[in-house]
């Protein structure tokens, strides 16, 4: 009776040696352009020093447009739930700007 488990895992271990049914190819992705650089507002440096580590240019001026209330929650959660280092000081300003963006014709959803 004892030869029983060992004769099931040298049954399972012998289909270890069979050869791997899967193949992995190269591939490339080619990434869409972005714009260097955010354009001009209050807060501007603010934005650069404290989101662009995590956040393209094109990410953040393609958010919906929602108003002052909405934005100082998202950056509020930014920070508490996803730890992003953004300097309290930076806060008032990053949210200026995202405003002021939004505001101008042809930049914000």
């Amino acid at each position: 009776m004892r030869a029983a488990p060992a004769l099931i895992l040298a049954l399972a271990l012998a289909g270890c040696d069979s050869p791997a049914k899967v193949a992995f190819a190269d591939a490339s992705v080619t990434l869409p352009d972005d714009p260097a650089e955010l354009p001009e507002g209050p807060g501007r440096d603010a934005v650069i020093e404290n989101c662009t580590a995590c956040h393209s240019p094109s990410t953040m001026l393609q958010q919906p447009r929602v108003p002052r209330e909405k934005w100082e929650s998202i950056v509020g959660k930014m920070k508490k739930l996803y730890k992003a280092p953004i300097d309290d000081a930076a806060v008032h300003a990053i949210v200026d700007y995202m405003v002021h963006v939004q505001s101008q014709p042809g930049t914000a959803r």
